[in-house]
């Protein structure tokens, strides 16, 4: 038996157009208080936390627990060098390396004196572990295990330590910041007279090899930098007089990320030293930055910033994917989405917005930016107590039709705010049984409007306000016009077409085991999209009587039911389903999906809830409100992840990864 576990880096939206991933305890993180965060050479992201070690694979998370001679650790830093091994240092004086081979933290080195609290732990580029306490600074050699004793030349407690080059480094202490060389085991002080002024609470230090400077992060001064080459002290642009700067990181070759305790991220040029606000807490939006307590900073090699955000967890921000709108109701909120079970989108002749729910009908007036409601629980022109709409049409300009698990239909004057109800039984002289419901209903292009439910598919004419009945198909699930003559129509039990002079069917039949149609699509080059329940996508060329099939098995769609089909646009087709949003290129015949792993708050959507806009966007409704994406959304390129095999095991006997099996025999 084998067990493999798959490396699938992912991730996985503001005025910066970014994408945010949150990953918290409910995730898996065994503590919400983040101090370090580091990816290794595998590809595994790791978080060190107050319960242990962290590690992050893109879909689970595994602890780690480390234990010295002494239970009380205090983890403190962590660690990176150069070959990716990982490296913590402990507050007690413990130093643990991390085993590939066998899975776990190994303490490899402790102070000997535990009563010595270390002020600050460092690992330079010189593979040495820096262990500073009150009066003396341990120095430990990873590589040949040697140690050495140097005095604390700061004569107070070291918070920071910055390395220049292979014998220079910064130190900060509580308050100032001093010039260091280290030679043959000896640590000296070189004066410069503009780092003797300095006395601020020192937090974080960065140092920039390009531009020579050290960055300099405080708690009363904000960030100023001190320029190695014309020994000047260069302030930011920015006051964060008496905000907490925690931790500096390059985003690029020209600027810096600096977090900060209780103001979010902030972005500083390099060489003006000029800082803006880049990342703050949005709490007005439901998938904005949810915290402004970042702890620590990582940047990957995608330019994906990894954010400790204390109380939050983790928060990772994708630059390359576009922001979108996550509509959702308000308790209370007369200005809100009036349900979040979204079952139906359309958007009007006037671009404006109607959501049919599962508590009524919400109009968004995209001008105005106001919400209006009918038919809701908090409604009072409401014929029946049935509140629950699945279909919309703009019949007219400004008239909206809706329906929903009545056997009538919802008339609604957009200017006038009213709401009528007729059934469409009373139209027409022939015996026609009403529904239990109406599902679909679509405008075709002589003005008709069809209406499909349980038991009927009718056509009316809104001209002449009669209606023609076209019997001999039932729980009707899908509209589509394939021509002047003829019509699609999808239900529970397949696909037909119908030729409307005539009124005769003839069935489709589909090559799969679920014939249960969601969703119907016709493109203008005649191929039919039919999104099917369970078996994936079918597209049908009506004139060879040709089928193409995908589904989760032969391409990359992330789920086999197929809510939504939404029109072709740059020659892809965008389709909702389950488990997030799918992209079809039609040339290459390819599929890219955008999903919770691509910070999709809401991946979850609606059968027939969906919507192409007039401005290329389009909105889609799903379970927990609806969705709104801008045009020409950037879905995730396919990347082929490296497999490691974390488990072996042959005849119930397990062999560590990387270990040789001598004697093998078959059985």
């Amino acid at each position: 038996m084998k067990n493999i576990c798959f490396i699938l880096m992912f991730i996985p939206l503001l005025s910066f157009a970014q994408t945010y991933r949150y990953i918290g305890v409910e995730d898996g993180l065994s503590n919400r208080r983040i101090f370090d965060i580091q990816k290794d050479s595998k590809g595994y992201m790791w978080f060190l936390t107050n319960e242990g070690m962290d590690r992050y694979d893109g879909k689970e998370i595994k602890h780690y627990k480390l234990l010295g001679k002494s239970k009380n650790i205090h983890l403190g830093w962590l660690y990176k060098e150069d070959r990716g091994d990982l490296w913590v240092i402990g507050k007690k004086g413990c130093v643990f390396h991390y085993d590939t081979l066998r899975d776990q933290f190994k303490m490899v080195y402790q102070l000997s004196d535990t009563s010595d609290d270390v002020t600050c732990g460092y690992m330079d580029y010189n593979h040495t572990v820096w262990l500073c306490t009150q009066d003396s600074i341990k120095l430990y050699d990873i590589k040949d295990t040697c140690k050495h004793s140097l005095p604390n030349v700061m004569n107070a407690n070291i918070q920071m330590v910055e390395q220049v080059d292979s014998c220079h480094f910064f130190i900060a202490a509580e308050r100032g910041i001093r010039y260091t060389e280290l030679k043959n085991n000896n640590l000296r002080v070189i004066p410069i007279e503009a780092l003797c002024g300095i006395s601020s609470q020192v937090n974080e230090l960065y140092f920039h090899p390009g531009s020579q400077k050290l960055f300099v992060g405080t708690f009363e001064e904000g960030v100023f930098a001190f320029d190695m080459r014309t020994h000047r002290i260069i302030r930011s642009s920015m006051d964060l007089s008496d905000v907490n700067i925690t931790s500096i990181c390059p985003l690029n070759e020209a600027e810096l990320l600096v977090g900060t305790e209780g103001m979010g991220l902030h972005k500083l040029d390099v060489n003006t030293c000029v800082m803006q606000p880049y990342i703050i807490a949005d709490y007005e939006s439901n998938n904005g930055m949810n915290g402004n307590n970042i702890n620590d900073i990582y940047v990957d090699e995608k330019k994906r910033i990894w954010l400790a955000n204390y109380f939050e967890g983790i928060t990772v921000v994708d630059a390359r994917y576009k922001n979108y709108d996550w509509i959702k109701h308000s308790i209370g909120n007369r200005q809100s989405l009036v349900n979040d079970q979204v079952h139906a989108v359309i958007e009007d002749s006037e671009g404006d917005l109607w959501f049919g729910t599962s508590n009524g009908i919400s109009l968004y007036n995209r001008r105005t930016q106001k919400w209006h409601s009918f038919l809701s629980s908090v409604d009072h022109h409401l014929k029946d107590k049935n509140h629950v709409f699945v279909t919309l049409c703009e019949v007219s300009p400004g008239v909206i039709w809706a329906g929903g698990y009545t056997s009538g239909i919802y008339k609604i004057n957009k200017q006038a705010l009213s709401v009528e109800y007729f059934s469409p039984f009373l139209l027409t002289p022939v015996n026609m049984q009403p529904d239990k419901y109406i599902r679909g209903m679509i405008k075709d292009s002589k003005g008709y409007i069809w209406s499909g439910g349980f038991y009927n598919l009718k056509c009316f004419n809104t001209q002449n306000n009669s209606v023609r009945l076209y019997p001999g198909v039932n729980s009707i699930t899908a509209i589509a016009e394939k021509d002047s003559d003829f019509m699609w129509i999808g239900t529970a039990t397949g696909l037909y077409l119908l030729d409307r002079n005539t009124g005769s069917y003839q069935y489709v039949g589909l090559p799969v085991e679920s014939n249960y149609v969601n969703a119907l699509y016709q493109s203008a080059g005649g191929l039919l999209y039919i999104g099917t329940n369970g078996s994936g996508v079918l597209v049908y060329d009506s004139r060879n009587k040709t089928f193409e099939h995908y589904y989760t098995d032969n391409c990359a769609l992330v789920s086999n039911n197929i809510y939504a089909i939404l029109p072709e646009v740059d020659g892809r087709i965008i389709m909702s389903t389950e488990n997030g949003i799918t992209s079809f290129h039609i040339k290459n015949k390819t599929f890219h999906n955008r999903t919770s792993e691509q910070g999709l708050l809401s991946a979850c959507f609606n059968p027939s809830s969906g919507t192409l806009c007039r401005n290329g966007g389009f909105v889609l409704g799903s379970t927990d409100g609806a969705v709104e994406f801008p045009d020409n959304l950037t879905f995730p390129a396919y990347i082929y992840n490296k497999m490691i095999l974390s488990d072996f095991q042959i005849s119930y006997q397990r062999f560590i990864p990387g270990t040789k099996v001598l004697h093998w025999r078959k059985i």
